[in-house]
């Protein structure tokens, strides 16, 4: 199925940024990713003591609130992860001040926020008020008030245009890139920085090593002995411009956004659908707004957290819309290379597909050498090495708790 000719403003992606465990900057991030590298490692950032499991996706080669930008730990290290991405995206896109930013906006997405500034001030001044500094108090404060994270990129950057926050979990990156797309081919904005960051923190970790989320050994996804994930951290920007805008600047186009879908199966707080209802519900809107079938998928980016439940419920989703075609569309995870790192993951996952339609490689599944055959229908997970891949179109999915699921649709940019 091809995509309809109609005149509509087209999104097009003319930015890209990555912080991950696996380094910063796209193109080495991307080499290693295709190496099928790995960031994960033992935990540093935290006291070991009290886990019994202790794998870690941690940010280590540039960690921008080390303390080169003093002026951002105040607001803690998400802001601080999405201002270093958001300056490195528009650099990227070529994007300069003054009249282009008038018309553009931000959409972030995040699972913990600024939970590292709480955290710190707990731990420095305990839980008595009146021990608290202003600033610090002032600075917890804006984190409450849901669009700092965003606000501070839009005074920084001086962003004229809609500013938004999304706390959608794990899928909070795809929510983001999603409306920002809307925002454009409404008419609402001409150009959006959508994303996630999502930096390391007690209270994540702890949540998921008491959820007996987390993974001793290696993270293996969709493999018979998968037997959990691993907590990560990190951050990811694009740039999404309407296709006109960006002609009329002689940008770069490395893809076109052409489908997205939310959805939400309100199953439970915490576990997936077991027959992936709301996944399935947001690919089938993704390729209905894409005007593609199936088989027009090239590659799936998946959720693919190497849980057990998690995974068994996406690969039972994407049986669901893919069928019998399954096993041609390769699907691979990664974060077998570079952990969970929550509401950036998604947004991550987005630039690897720009970067998979743009090479023509899709990125392995690092760490596994096959589908679990209790799945029924056998995955092709991209085993252990990339692949060279004509890729037109890839699906990116996102699934978090609460039942927030979400997919994207990236695409080859073809003149209409």
């Amino acid at each position: 199925m091809t995509r309809s000719t109609k005149k509509s403003r087209r999104v097009v992606v003319t930015g890209l940024s990555l912080l991950t465990p696996l380094g910063s900057g796209v193109e080495p991030v991307w080499a290693r990713l295709c190496a099928g590298e790995s960031g994960i490692g033992e935990l540093t950032k935290l006291d070991r003591s009290p886990y019994r499991r202790t794998r870690a996706a941690e940010v280590r080669e540039t960690d921008p609130a080390d303390g080169r930008d003093e002026s951002l730990l105040p607001h803690g290290r998400a802001v601080a992860y999405a201002v270093s991405t958001a300056r490195s995206a528009l650099h990227d896109a070529g994007v300069t001040g003054g009249a282009q930013r008038q018309r553009m906006g931000i959409a972030i997405g995040t699972t913990m926020g600024a939970q590292d500034i709480v955290e710190r001030v707990i731990d420095t001044h305990g839980l008595r008020p009146q021990q608290v500094p202003d600033d610090a108090a002032t600075a917890q404060l804006e984190y409450f008030a849901n669009g700092h994270l965003s606000g501070e990129i839009a005074r920084r950057f001086e962003l004229g245009g809609p500013v938004m926050t999304f706390p959608t979990a794990c899928a909070a990156g795809n929510y983001a890139v999603a409306t920002g797309a809307l925002l454009i081919s409404s008419g609402r904005a001409d150009m959006m920085l959508a994303g996630g960051a999502d930096p390391f923190s007690r209270t994540c970790y702890t949540i998921f090593y008491r959820l007996g989320a987390s993974t001793s050994g290696q993270c293996r996804p969709f493999s018979a002995d998968r037997e959990g994930m691993v907590v990560g951290e990190g951050a990811a920007m694009l740039v999404l411009e309407e296709l006109e805008h960006a002609r009329a600047r002689g940008a770069r186009i490395y893809a076109e956004l052409t489908g997205h879908g939310l959805a939400c199966d309100a199953h439970h707080r915490t576990g997936p659908h077991p027959e992936g209802r709301g996944a399935i519900q947001a690919m089938h809107a993704a390729l209905d707004r894409a005007r593609l079938s199936p088989t027009d998928i090239s590659y799936v980016s998946a959720h693919g957290t190497g849980t057990p439940a998690n995974d068994s419920s996406e690969a039972t989703a994407l049986a669901g819309v893919f069928g019998q075609h399954l096993p041609q569309a390769p699907v691979s995870s990664i974060k077998s290379m570079i952990g969970h790192c929550m509401g950036a993951a998604s947004a991550i996952e987005a630039v690897v597909c720009c970067l998979a339609v743009r090479d023509g490689v899709a990125p392995p599944t690092a760490t596994s050498d096959a589908s679990d055959p209790k799945f029924g229908l056998p995955l092709d997970i991209i085993p252990r090495q990339s692949r060279k891949l004509a890729v037109e179109h890839a699906m990116s999915n996102a699934f978090a708790f609460g039942g927030c699921v979400s997919s994207l649709i990236i695409s080859k940019f073809r003149e209409a």
